[in-house]
């Protein structure tokens, strides 16, 4: 069986330089685990994506040092990360240039997860999902995949229902940010030989609400959503040209409504097994943000693009 790297080996890859130009896979990996059903979840997707040539695979352990054992001693949880470092080397057998690693850490999984990808220069951090069935709730304040969220300064991907294939019907939400642009190149990267579908959501609320203030006629109203609708339309194919000039097969789709709401119907409509959108910070103060409204409610794996150097405190 062809041996692991341990914790803290250099890793001597190149980063990924100039714009997207076509199928490639992932090349840095982290995958967060506490060996709950969540956690296996996410490593089974985790090696379904594709990696490319000389791709890292790092699966992650945090948890507190057992009690009675000397400073510097083993973390619970030593044996069963052993273990699926070991049966990961085993499904990556065919590919003798994936090095995997293994990181076992004390403390906080969010602060070990932060340290790693920081470490490693990762690529994409996967993790278990959850999932709010409570009309109403958002995610936890103290709930893991939100401190992720915020806290990560490199991608997430949170895996819900069982991989049982490869992504077939991903979905990207736009907002013609740097961000979201980000959100299509790592799609496009994690579904290399699959159509994807683009969103767009016209939201015309604010402008609404004024013209509605102003007493204006019905007309208006009609000509404001025509007129955002034409513009978005042109923005989007703009927005995509650079990729479809590639021969990537790709579905634009406009949508009026609330971000948030609009995005879940439309991926619902779908069947969507990959929702992609853009990372931020909270709207206001400590609000919730889009991605984490979508991530609580969503029923599929939900990727949040995020740049270096855009990680909350």
């Amino acid at each position: 069986m062809r041996q692991h790297e341990l914790t803290r080996m250099a890793i001597p890859l190149a980063s990924s330089q100039g714009p997207f130009r076509g199928p490639r896979g992932m090349t840095r990996l982290v995958v967060a685990t506490d060996f709950s059903l969540r956690s296996e979840l996410a490593l089974a997707r985790a090696l379904r994506l594709p990696l490319g040539q000389g791709a890292s695979f790092t699966l992650l352990h945090a948890g507190p040092l057992l009690e009675g054992t000397p400073a510097g001693g083993v973390v619970a949880g030593e044996r069963c990360l052993r273990k699926a470092v070991s049966a990961v080397c085993r499904r990556l057998r065919q590919r003798p240039d994936v090095t995997v690693h293994e990181e076992l850490r004390r403390g906080d999984a969010v602060d070990a997860a932060v340290a790693v990808a920081r470490e490693q220069g990762a690529e994409l951090v996967v993790l278990g999902g959850t999932h709010v069935t409570t009309p109403g709730k958002e995610l936890g304040e103290r709930s893991t995949v939100r401190r992720m969220v915020r806290r990560l300064d490199t991608s997430v991907l949170t895996v819900l229902p069982h991989p049982a294939r490869p992504y077939a019907n991903p979905l990207v939400a736009v907002d013609f940010s740097r961000e979201s642009r980000r959100a299509l190149e790592l799609t496009l990267r994690l579904c290399p030989l699959t159509p994807v579908e683009v969103l767009h959501v016209v939201d015309t609320r604010a402008e609404e609400a004024a013209l509605r203030a102003r007493g204006v006629s019905p007309e208006r109203f009609l000509i404001l959503q025509r007129e955002r609708e034409d513009a978005a339309r042109v923005a989007l194919a703009r927005f995509l040209a650079p990729y479809r000039e590639t021969g990537r097969e790709l579905e634009a789709r406009l949508r009026g409504g609330e971000p948030g709401e609009s995005i879940l119907a439309h991926a619902a409509e779908l069947g969507t097994d990959l929702l992609a959108l853009a990372g931020s910070g909270p709207s206001e103060g400590c609000g919730v943000s889009l991605a984490e409204r979508v991530l609580a409610r969503s029923s599929c794996d939900v990727l949040v693009s995020r740049h270096e150097g855009r990680a909350m405190s």
